[in-house]
């Protein structure tokens, strides 16, 4: 029988990560979905299910840290470097679902554009959609490199507290 270790082929790997981005982009989008349903309705019975998909997401992003042997060391009062990739990543594979939507959206339009014969319009929709693309292309680098490259230096980073988000410093007058 032949043997094959997926973690050794790094083809096979970046492609398993890349679905696993995905998946928790989804899965934090249906929790967004069912957040504004929430709202809308005040359908408090919708708690269970948000909570339950965030998770599920916080379970996915276990699975892809273990996969790649990213430490998960605890957090604190001081927000872990484990705890600062995987908020930036969360939010990264959220813009990459919307970046690929805003690209679905553009394509109808220049279909349209195209049916109608308004070639000018379709010309600018064009280069637009080239941008989307370009800006796709951009974000699953920066994945890319966040999970393979920076997370390998994550030991020798200091832990990032949550006002630094924010970007205040302790006893600035002019916070929020």
């Amino acid at each position: 029988m032949l043997y094959f270790n997926f973690m050794e082929s790094t083809l096979w790997e970046e492609a398993l990560v890349e679905e696993v981005i995905y998946l928790i982009a989804h899965l934090a989008h249906a929790e967004q979905h069912l957040m504004e349903l929430e709202g809308e309705t005040k359908l408090q019975d919708l708690v269970i299910y948000i909570d339950e998909l965030r998770n599920r997401r916080k379970s996915v992003g276990d699975l892809l840290f273990s996969m790649l042997e990213i430490s998960t060391e605890g957090g604190g009062e001081f927000r872990s470097k484990v705890e600062s990739l995987w908020c930036v990543l969360k939010h990264l594979s959220m813009a990459l679902v919307h970046c690929d939507e805003s690209a679905e959206k553009v394509i109808r339009r220049m279909d349209c554009a195209l049916a109608k014969g308004e070639e000018e319009t379709a010309k600018k929709l064009n280069e637009k959609l080239k941008e989307l693309y370009e800006l796709r292309q951009s974000l699953r680098n920066s994945i890319r490199e966040l999970l393979f490259e920076v997370s390998k230096k994550l030991v020798k980073a200091p832990a990032v507290r949550c006002r630094e988000d924010l970007c205040l410093l302790e006893g600035e007058k002019d916070g929020l």
